[in-house]
């Protein structure tokens, strides 16, 4: 919201700090931790907290006791965050099915312009590059499923997971240290992002044996631990003492509290109150901003930190004022906007629109609901009725705040998800059969569907299985699914839970009767059914059975990966024309599905057809750069044709890639050996012996060198 000058500190120039050195910082580390609450820290006030190094940042700069973000989920509120606009003109108002708009400009934008060098490592898969927050940065690193593959280099087959795609806090620290070591001589900016506070809470030991009730806690300890290691390297690279550090929450987690076990559907401060710290160089620190503010004001200060003019159209504020003022009471503080669209775009559901002025809250939606957050900080007496003249005034600016800032640009950030996206958004639950498209958002206060306040139980029980499928738990995830399932049986996102729990515990063939009777295959259960089929058919002398259900799902669901199933059966049933139509078929509906892309290229080398092979594999690895198992593939093609340090070359590259694809190092060993370079045959082999632990893998090796 803009932030008219009657709200800023009038005398805050004058009454700056004396000994502030006006030396500005030289470049900025932007750390995020994902999902975590501020009262989880000891800078606010946790006791059992382990954060030592969030509470060094705190002690060294200044921490805002009340920052709120206007979104409860990570990418809208990444989105706020680096463009200091809110959600209703950025547009991205949920995870994956929207995507920053390349109008939207950026901080790293605004930074590279001026000279900096911009880099950044994500922890998570609602942040990877198809998002578009990752414009700006020069590099962008957001491999995040390296880990998925086995000791084969293939992709882990199986139940596919009811979770984002992560990576720990370490390995994201793995991608951005020696780019931050290379670049720490000049300015440049930074952005860090941990997931690992986000569910499922798997934190490796000691924090699991600190925490064992709590293993979020220990999680947001284990992330702590990532962030030391970060800012001791910037003290040995000589760049912490001219670095602005920005440490910042995306969300928070309900965790409970108004019955909402984790965040997206309700908008409480258990899931908008992040913490946010900001540590300037040169300038006290242990500073306490006790004055609302919002993840939305950061751009701005950032760039006034260090002198650099903010683009047009930011809403939020500098805090620099603020952070510069003699500390004492609240100063008077701008109105924030916070809004959850998701319960409509995922369940069909009401949203809800929120307010904060002075020391009110207001939530619109179904269910309105007023609070005075002086008086009852935990939202626990809605005062929507006894101040009826109140609730109407924030209901009007809201109403007013609302129409001012649509945008219609705003609908580029809608976005058509490619055929891996929709698979990972269906085991997710993005998109229910009651959901709504994202180009039904209306730029208007509404009061139609169900008030998710009464609904979020449901999606504690779907969280609840969740938990109990990515534990192993099956049993337990059987009986909840089936609960689920009772309470909604044509949610086809409920049903697919279901049989993922009769998966788990062999019981496929009543996983294989709730697909049959499950009516049309929508995006909520395309990715299980299709788990179901390949079950189905492996299990042998089912093919007729498995083959109906395949085509069933490329009927209903006109997808590349129902294609791509339907091309695996052909293939294994020896029908290898309708196995290469099926993959050109996949192909038309997403030309970067890098599977279908690949079995063609190795259909057509195995027919012969070796110029076709390579304009598939040259087309695969240009859509695909990082895909190993392609450039393994192509690696073996080309020995196969006769050129052998081409060959050898794609076949390093995919062992860069990948370094455990221990396929790759047998393929590497193999050539080796062929031409006659024993001693580099002989590196290749120790690596195998000293990382790999697949026995057959090994017994190749040894056989291979002992031949040599």
């Amino acid at each position: 919201m803009r932030t008219p000058s009657r709200w800023l500190v009038a005398a805050a120039a004058a009454s700056v700090l004396a000994g502030c050195s006006q030396r500005r910082p030289r470049s900025v580390l932007w750390v995020t931790f994902d999902t975590t609450r501020a009262d989880f820290l000891g800078c606010y006030g946790k006791k059992t907290a382990r954060t030592p190094n969030i509470d060094r940042l705190a002690a060294e700069g200044t921490l805002f006791l009340e920052a709120v973000t206007p979104v409860p989920i990570t990418l809208p509120s990444h989105s706020t965050m680096f463009t200091g606009t809110y959600p209703l003109v950025h547009g991205v108002r949920d995870n994956s099915i929207f995507r920053l708009p390349a109008s939207r400009t950026t901080l790293a934008e605004v930074l590279r312009g001026h000279g900096f060098a911009t880099g950044a490592a994500i922890g998570g898969f609602p942040l990877v590059r198809s998002s578009g927050i990752d414009q700006g940065f020069d590099f962008f690193d957001d491999h995040i499923t390296i880990g998925l593959e086995d000791y084969k280099g293939d992709r882990i087959q199986g139940l596919k997971p009811s979770y984002f795609e992560e990576r720990s806090a370490p390995r994201v620290n793995d991608a951005i240290l020696p780019w931050l070591r290379q670049h720490a001589g000049r300015p440049f900016f930074a952005w860090v992002h941990y997931w690992d506070p986000h569910g499922p809470h798997i934190p490796p030991a000691p924090w699991s044996d600190l925490y064992p009730q709590d293993l979020y806690q220990g999680e947001i300890a284990y992330a702590d631990q990532s962030l030391g290691v970060l800012l001791d390297t910037l003290k040995a690279a000589g760049a912490y003492d001219r670095t602005l550090v920005v440490f910042c929450g995306d969300h928070g987690e309900g965790r409970g509290e108004h019955n909402e076990e984790t965040h997206s559907m309700l908008t409480y401060n258990s899931t908008l109150h992040v913490p946010l710290i900001l540590r300037v160089p040169g300038q006290p620190g242990g500073r306490r901003v006790v004055t609302r503010v919002g993840t939305v004001d950061v751009m701005p200060t950032v760039l006034e930190l260090l002198g650099v003019p903010a683009p047009a159209g930011i809403q939020g504020r500098s805090l620099v004022p603020l952070m510069r003022a003699r500390e004492g009471g609240p100063q008077a503080a701008a109105p924030y906007y916070a809004e959850t669209l998701s319960p409509r775009l995922s369940y069909g559901w009401g949203e809800l629109r929120v307010l904060f002025d002075g020391p009110y809250k207001y939530i619109h939606g179904p269910r309105q609901e007023l609070y005075d957050l002086t008086r009852d900080p935990a939202e626990e007496h809605d005062l929507s009725h006894e101040l009826p003249a109140e609730k109407q005034r924030m209901e009007r600016i809201l109403a007013a705040f609302v129409a001012r800032n649509a945008s219609p640009a705003a609908g580029d950030a809608v976005r058509e998800a490619d055929a891996a996206t929709r698979e990972r958004l269906a085991a997710l639950g993005y998109l229910s059969a009651a959901g709504q498209a994202p180009g039904a958002t209306k730029e208007e206060l509404r009061t139609d569907g169900d008030a998710p306040q009464d609904r979020v139980a449901d999606v504690n029980l779907w969280t609840t299985v969740k938990e109990r499928l990515s534990e192993g738990d099956y049993l337990t995830a059987k009986e909840l699914g089936q609960e689920l399932v009772d309470r909604d049986p044509k949610n086809g996102f409920y049903r697919a839970m279901l049989a993922m729990a009769f998966l788990g515990l062999g019981q496929d063939e009543a996983a294989v009767e709730l697909a049959e009777s499950g009516g049309k295959v929508v995006a909520a259960n395309e990715a299980v059914y299709q788990e179901i089929a390949r079950r189905l058919f492996n299990a042998g002398g089912r093919d007729d059975r498995a083959l109906a259900l395949a085509r069933r799902i490329a009927a209903d669901r006109p997808t590349a990966g129902a294609q791509y199933l339907l091309a695996e059966m052909y293939g294994r049933m020896g029908d290898r024309k309708t196995m290469a139509a099926a993959l050109g078929k996949a192909l038309e509906l997403d030309p970067n599905h890098a599977a279908a892309r690949m079995a063609l290229a190795i259909h057509f080398a195995e027919n012969g057809d070796t110029a076709r092979a390579e304009r598939e594999f040259r087309a695969l690895l240009a859509a695909n750069p990082r895909h190993a198992p392609g450039h393994l593939n192509f690696g073996t093609f080309l020995l196969k044709s006769g050129r052998k340090q081409e060959g050898a070359g794609e076949i390093r590259r995919a062992i860069q890639l990948a370094p455990t694809y221990w396929k790759a190092h047998l393929a590497l060993l193999a050539t080796l050996i062929d031409q006659g370079e024993t001693a580099e045959a002989e590196s290749v082999f120790r690596t195998l012996q000293e990382g790999c632990r697949d026995t057959a893998t090994l017994d190749q090796a040894r056989e291979m060198m002992r031949h040599s």
